[in-house]
């Protein structure tokens, strides 16, 4: 199997890490890998803002946390019954003081797209790819966290990381070493509706 195959298929979600931040040029290199990824019209839109300060991004949980649940709070209003209980539960492990969002990670990547980008979602999604793989071998693991995103909503997140008001944050990654190898993951075969020759 070659390399690219191999590091795609062993890839997983780290949501353990150990107390060892990446170095600099690590990260560096990972942010390269991003800006390697495809995007829409050759714009390179996407910015990058690095966080390694674990007391902001406990301070940066409780903030999302917050808007997060606030964001579903509102849509419960609008939903049936039969289609309450998994959001009622995310409200429950949201409010839970304990819980990290960002799983106690030495740093958060947020792949932002500036107002040049005619295809932020898929641009920075292309990016984060290449990121997580890039990431994955060098033996650091991470974990795109969807929780974080209301902080975009946040004045005054935006105002500390240093993000124009007309950003769009879109991927926020968790990077760091992994305490122990994650689980093997498992997929299922593709499913290809129909192969035209």
């Amino acid at each position: 199997m070659n390399e690219v195959l191999k590091y795609i298929y062993e890839r997983r979600s780290v949501r353990s890490y150990k107390e060892e931040v990446p170095s600099d040029a690590e990260l560096m290199e990972i942010i390269k890998a991003g800006t390697f990824a495809p995007n829409g019209t050759n714009a390179h839109g996407l910015r990058f803002v690095v966080i390694s300060d674990r007391a902001l991004l406990k301070k940066y949980s409780i903030v999302a946390k917050s808007l997060f649940i606030d964001m579903i709070k509102k849509q419960l209003e609008k939903l049936p019954a039969d289609k309450a209980e998994g959001p009622k539960r995310m409200v429950q492990t949201l409010s839970n003081p304990d819980f990290n969002i960002f799983y106690d990670a030495p740093t958060l990547i947020l792949v932002l797209a500036n107002p040049s980008c005619l295809t932020p979602m898929e641009d920075a999604a292309l990016a984060a790819e290449n990121m997580m793989l890039a990431a994955w071998s060098m033996g650091i693991g991470s974990c795109w966290i969807g929780f974080a995103n209301p902080l975009q909503h946040s004045p005054e997140f935006m105002s500390e990381a240093g993000i124009p008001s007309d950003y769009r944050l879109i991927a926020p990654i968790i990077l760091g070493y992994p305490k122990k190898a994650p689980p093997k993951g498992k997929r299922k075969e593709p499913e290809i509706l129909k192969w035209i020759r």
